[in-house]
């Protein structure tokens, strides 16, 4: 289990109040209640510890689609878990963290680095299950990949403003039915074990010629019958 957070709620706090390039790395070691030199080897610089938290949510998100040994799928909601549960262990350090992306804007293109890292790991995850092998396929893991990181920012986006807003089952709940649409990618061989459709019943029946409605009925459940037989 990762730490909830890796950067001190103080730190984040006196770049926001102080602003991000006016405050020194001094000042945020003393904020963390560290030494320098410790901040630099623990972060290596200012932009690194306000993304020291991705970071590690990132090494597990890997290590978890690496060591599962359930289908895709659930693999992936397992996946989604692990970021939301980690961003919303420590929720004043994620408000603090949301606070200062927004107001800061290169902070705000180094958080995109990190959505397309997250949708690389989801797709390296199924090419190493050989589910996107083809043209076609390759094109839906894109799309599956980028789909389940803009799902699973939309709900950390509910949380922050309402934290009673969503939660991890209907994270699941969106997931499941969003990969639901992509079955015949990342399960291919349910494709397989499905039984094949009954062919159709073809019934013929002579009848004279001006046969009224329930003759035809009749004529046809007799046909029935001797077919079950």
């Amino acid at each position: 289990m990762i730490p909830s957070s890796a950067v001190p709620s103080a730190a984040l706090n006196l770049l926001i109040t102080q602003g991000f390039d006016a405050t020194s790395v001094d000042e945020l070691a003393t904020a963390a209640g560290i030494s320098r030199s410790t901040f630099f080897r623990r972060f290596g610089s200012k932009e690194n510890m306000v993304f020291a938290d991705q970071e590690m949510i990132i090494t597990h998100v890997e290590t978890t689609l690496a060591a599962s040994s359930v289908d895709a799928t659930q693999t992936l909601i397992d996946a989604a878990h692990v970021v939301f549960d980690q961003y919303t262990a420590n929720p004043e350090a994620a408000q603090l963290r949301h606070k200062l992306l927004s107001s800061v804007p290169s902070l705000r293109e180094r958080e995109l680095v990190s959505t397309h890292r997250y949708e690389r790991a989801f797709y390296q995850f199924l090419a190493r299950r050989d589910l996107v092998s083809t043209p076609a396929a390759h094109a839906l893991g894109l799309g599956i990949s980028a789909g389940l990181v803009a799902i699973h920012n939309d709900h950390l986006r509910m949380w922050l403003r309402e934290p009673h807003s969503t939660d991890r089952t209907k994270l699941a709940h969106d997931v499941l039915i969003f990969l639901e649409r992509f079955s015949d990618v990342l399960n291919p061989n349910d494709e397989l074990r499905k039984p094949a459709s009954a062919a159709p019943s073809v019934v013929v029946s002579v009848l004279p010629a001006g046969a009224d409605e329930q003759s035809i009925l009749d004529a046809v459940a007799k046909a029935l019958r001797e077919r079950q037989h």
